[in-house]
C-alpha cells in the first residue's frame, strides 16, 4: 500500500486517490495531503482482477493486448453480471449465443468489472480527483474508459504503470539509506555468490528449535527458525559448530 502510494505521489503531487489492479489482487487507496487516510483490498474473489480479463481473452480468442481497443469499438455496451467470475463468464456465453456484438459484449465486461470493484474494493471510499490508475490492468483501456464513465471522473495512468509498487519501494529504499547514510545492496552480482543454507538444532531450551544458517564463504549472512529471537537476532557472523563444514 505504501509503496503504490509513494510511487503514485511521486507521478502526481496531489494525487488524492489510487486505483491499482493486478493480475491476482486489487487495491484502493485513498490520499489526502500526501498521506494514506484509507484503503481497502478485494477478498479471495479473482472477478474484478487481470486473471480474470485473461482468462476471457484467452476464451474469445483475442489477444489481450487488443482487449481494450475492441471495448473501445462499441456502440451499445450490453450489461454483464460481474459480481462473480462464473456469473460473469456464463452471461457473456449467453449474450455471444444471443447474437450481440463483440465489441459490446466487451465493453460490458470492462463496465461490470469496474462496477464491482466500486461497489466491493471501493465501497464507502470518497474518490476524489486527482485519481491514478495503475497495476497491468491499467494498460486495458476499456476498464480506464468504464472508469471514467463510471466515476464522471479523468482517471490518469502512468507511464510506468505495471511497475509502480516496485517504484515505490525504490524511492522508500532510497530514502531509508540517506536517512542511514549506508545500504546493504550487495551489487546486482549477487546471483553470482555462492550460498548455503545448513539447520541444526538449538538445545538452548526444550523447544528444540531448528535453525537455518546462510552462509556465504565463511560468514553468517542469515538466521531464521528460532522463536525467541537467540540466533536470527544474533550480529555474530561465526557459523555454529554443529553447521560448519
Amino acid at each position: 500500500i505504501t509503496a503504490h502510494a509513494v510511487a503514485a505521489s511521486n507521478v502526481i503531487k496531489d494525487v488524492r486517490t489510487v486505483i491499482e489492479i493486478g493480475g491476482q489482487d486489487s487495491k484502493i487507496i485513498i490520499l489526502r495531503d500526501g498521506v494514506v487516510v484509507d484503503f481497502a483490498m478485494n477478498t479471495v474473489c479473482a472477478a474484478g482482477t487481470g486473471s480474470f480479463l485473461d482468462q476471457q481473452a484467452y476464451r474469445l480468442n483475442i489477444p489481450i493486448e487488443q482487449f481494450g481497443d475492441i471495448a473501445l469499438q462499441s456502440k451499445s455496451p450490453v450489461r454483464i453480471a460481474g459480481r462473480c467470475s462464473v456469473f460473469a463468464e456464463s452471461d457473456m456465453i449467453h449474450k455471444q449465443q444471443m447474437g450481440y456484438a463483440l465489441p459490446d459484449i466487451i465493453s460490458g465486461l470492462c463496465d461490470a468489472l469496474v462496477r464491482n470493484y466500486l461497489n466491493n474494493v471501493g465501497k464507502g471510499k470518497e474518490i476524489k480527483e486527482p485519481i491514478v490508475f495503475q497495476g497491468g490492468v491499467a494498460a486495458n483501456k476499456g476498464i480506464k474508459a468504464a472508469f471514467e464513465k463510471a466515476l464522471g471522473m479523468k482517471v490518469y495512468v502512468p507511464e510506468h504503470y505495471g511497475v509502480m509498487g516496485a517504484i515505490g519501494a525504490a524511492i522508500l529504499a532510497k530514502e531509508a539509506v540517506k536517512e542511514k547514510g549506508y545500504t546493504s545492496f550487495k551489487g546486482f552480482e549477487v546471483s553470482d555468490f555462492k550460498y548455503r543454507a545448513v539447520g541444526f538444532e538449538c538445545t538452548a531450551c526444550p523447544n528444540r528449535c531448528e535453525v537455518v544458517e546462510f552462509i556465504q564463504g565463511d560468514e553468517v549472512i542469515s538466521r531464521w527458525g528460532d522463536k525467541c529471537g537467540r540466533w536470527s537476532n544474533s550480529t555474530s557472523k561465526k557459523v555454529h559448530a554443529n553447521t560448519a563444514s
